[in-house]
């Protein structure tokens, strides 16, 4: 499906005999069209270095593998509905006509009490970091060991792929970033054995993959929704590292003390940070973090976007400073 295609289903389309009548929010792999009840997700027919969803098959796919995958700890994901075009109108979920495409249905929650837009209005309270700290804790245990080694040459491409020629930055910008390549490079050499290590202890698993702030409704019981069901590799990785999503972006709204709570929280349930050996791992992962965010919003060249960039990119500077 096309852009105006979208459109006109939000508009106009059908679901169960009724009107949609929604809105469309756009990402750079998807189009999401939020109604009075619903949210559908539809997966853009793109194919980027990280994801194939260039063939109606491989959307079919994937659709059902994020419901599958985030039924690990999440109760809103409904259905993958396929998208029909059938006596001039588009249906979502339709028995009649042509499939054009499919949608991830899900439970529509109230935005406002979406994590990131808590954060931003000065809203949340500490009990629901820790109530969120706990589940993410809870589903990490469940989650077996996977037997994947640290790959150094793997880690480094991830972090210095902000060099990217896709990304722009200014030339301040550009040396920052020159030297936090430099900086990465050194720091995975000197650290590779105990990553190693923290992976043939179990610490590696099958997680979210992205869970940062975005991803998450802070209501009570916390929601968590949106993992990464393009790529297994990258949802497999260091318990801390997810946890470090979180942390990170609490540290982006200024909430140093919630993210030092989130974390001694998790720990109690799930102790995986050995402060002699850990403590700089984690600061690292943080880094990668506010990197990968910073590369996203690169993607949108819209001035708030790279307004949050610049937050991201100031975010490393000081996890780099830290660990000097």
């Amino acid at each position: 499906m096309k852009a105006e295609d979208i459109q006109l289903l939000a508009r106009e389309g059908l679901y169960l005999g009724r009107r949609i009548e929604g809105e469309v929010v756009e990402t750079h792999i998807s189009w999401v069209i939020l109604s009075h009840m619903w949210v559908f997700k539809i997966k853009k027919p793109i194919r980027l270095s990280f994801l194939d969803y260039s063939s109606l098959e491989s959307r079919a796919y994937f659709c059902d593998q994020e419901i599958q995958l985030n039924a690990r700890f999440s109760s809103i994901y409904i259905r993958s509905c396929p998208i029909t075009w059938n006596d001039g109108k588009w249906e979502m979920n339709g028995k009649r006509g042509v499939i054009h495409d499919y949608a991830v249905m899900m439970k529509r929650l109230p935005e406002d009490h979406r994590m990131d837009k808590m954060l931003q209005s000065g809203e949340g309270a500490p009990f629901l970091i820790e109530k969120l700290a706990n589940k993410v804790a809870l589903f990490h245990r469940s989650q077996p060991a996977d037997n994947s080694l640290f790959n150094v040459k793997e880690a480094r491409g991830i972090f210095n792929d902000i060099l990217n020629n896709a990304h722009k930055y200014t030339d301040e910008q550009e040396e920052f970033l020159q030297k936090a390549v430099q900086w990465s490079d050194l720091f995975l050499e000197k650290h590779s054995r105990r990553l190693r290590e923290r992976a043939s202890l179990g610490w590696v698993r099958d997680l979210h993959g992205d869970l940062h702030t975005g991803n998450v409704f802070l209501t009570d019981p916390p929601v968590i929704f949106d993992c990464i069901e393009f790529s297994k590799s990258m949802r497999t990785i260091d318990l801390l590292y997810e946890v470090a999503f979180i942390c990170m972006d609490l540290e982006r709204f200024g909430k140093e003390d919630w993210s030092a709570l989130f974390l001694e929280t998790y720990l109690k349930k799930i102790p995986v940070l050995d402060p002699g050996r850990d403590k700089a791992i984690f600061n690292y992962f943080k880094c990668l973090r506010a990197n990968i965010r910073a590369k996203v919003l690169g993607m949108d060249p819209s001035e708030d976007k790279r307004k949050d960039q610049s937050v991201y990119l100031a975010l490393m500077e000081r996890y780099i400073q830290q660990d000097g």
